[in-house]
């Protein structure tokens, strides 16, 4: 049988990939090739694609295309049903992955909103299975990285006691490998979930070792996206919250045992999205109570203004447009799109702060609370963060 995968480059693509090659004459479909393997087709599900060319001798496609955020739409909707009406005139066996809670009749957010709609569309073709995984974990996983993360942490903060729907992708692999070689003897709609397990139990197990657990109300998060609707802590962000919300383990049928016993803590690679968290509040704190400090302490600020060789109105002038700035620039950080032109402007602020102070007053770099001296490891964090950007 010739299969044809796509997003053979992503995590559950890969690992579809891995588990077939051997069995089956693959051809893979992706905006990157694997490297050394030759049977490749350039994919790209934000453009149109000529599947008609492409689907030459196939006899089964596998999708596994899907993202976390950008153009649901496009990448989840209208390219693969573009590829399956083709598939559905070809006679082309499908399994497209979706995700839990795409069955439901309203799902909670674009994400799932996005991929059932592909979904309805499938279930009236009869050589079409649509497998419906939980929270996928394993290496190379982005959640089972920020799980790491959290998992290291002194003290770690639980959402809630009611588990939520996972599995591992070695288990999801089984299940899509099952699928593939037992295609007529499977229903339509195949979720695969695993034996239910609260959150602290997966962490556990992540981490190697019992940590410190501590319940936090939905309602602090709740309220915090309301308050920061943009706001992101790794792939942790309003969407994920509604989706957690909506969706619980005992609404599906387990296929497999707990997912944490496939768990190796030595596979897995932690992710930076709480150190980068410390490091952005850290900067964005310093921004903005050195301009809530210049108003506070506005005869100190004044006096430097003085000693520099500015007049009094250059000096007011100065106090406010550097106020305004320190505090624009603490709170931009946190625009992630402009993160790494606010980081560029903080360095250069920064610099040409030290400079004017150092050749106007250049005492400042002998002060005991390091008043210019505190710039060198602050420029060294910017700089950080604009690489890991």
């Amino acid at each position: 049988m010739k299969i044809f995968i796509l997003g053979a480059s992503g995590f559950i693509g890969n690992a579809v990939f891995m588990s077939l090659v051997q069995d089956y004459k693959v051809t893979i479909g992706s905006r990157s090739p694997i490297d050394g393997y030759e049977k490749w087709e350039r994919i790209d599900f934000s453009k149109e694609n000529d599947w008609n060319n492409i689907l030459v001798d196939i006899d089964m496609v596998i999708n596994a295309v899907g993202i976390i955020e950008g153009d649901f739409e496009q990448i989840q909707t209208i390219s693969p049903m573009n590829l399956f009406e083709v598939c559905i005139k070809k006679g082309i066996k499908i399994i497209n992955i979706s995700a839990v809670g795409a069955e439901k009749e309203n799902p909670a957010i674009p994400f799932l909103k996005t991929k059932k709609i592909t979904d309805d569309f499938l279930l009236s073709y009869k050589d079409a299975k649509i497998i419906y995984p939980g929270i996928v974990l394993g290496k190379g996983s982005k959640s089972t990285q920020f799980f790491a993360e959290m998992a290291q942490l002194p003290l770690i903060p639980l959402l809630s006691p009611r588990p939520s729907p996972i599995i591992h992708i070695t288990q999801l692999v089984k299940v899509i490998k099952d699928t593939v070689e037992y295609f007529d003897y499977y229903p339509s709609q195949i979720f695969a979930v695993s034996k239910p397990e609260n959150l602290a139990k997966i962490l556990t197990a992540i981490r190697g070792k019992k940590g410190k657990f501590i319940k936090m109300p939905p309602i602090i998060f709740n309220l915090f996206f309301r308050i920061f609707p943009k706001a992101e802590i790794g792939i942790f962000n309003k969407n994920m919250m509604t989706m957690l919300s909506s969706i619980s383990a005992a609404d599906y049928t387990p296929v497999c045992d707990e997912a944490s016993t496939k768990i190796n803590p030595a596979d897995l690679i932690k992710s930076n999205y709480f150190p980068m968290i410390a490091a952005i509040a850290a900067i964005s704190f310093i921004w903005l109570w050195s301009g809530i400090t210049s108003l506070i302490s506005w005869d100190e600020s004044y006096n430097l203004m003085q000693e520099i060789g500015a007049g009094h109105s250059a000096s007011i002038v100065f106090i406010y447009l550097g106020c305004i700035a320190d505090i624009v620039l603490g709170i931009s950080i946190f625009w992630k799109k402009k993160r790494r032109l606010v980081l560029i402007a903080q360095m250069l602020f920064i610099l040409v702060y030290t400079i004017i102070l150092t050749l106007l007053a250049p005492h400042y770099w002998l002060h005991p609370f390091g008043v210019l001296s505190k710039n060198i490891p602050l420029i060294a964090l910017s700089y950080y963060l604009y690489q890991r950007k």
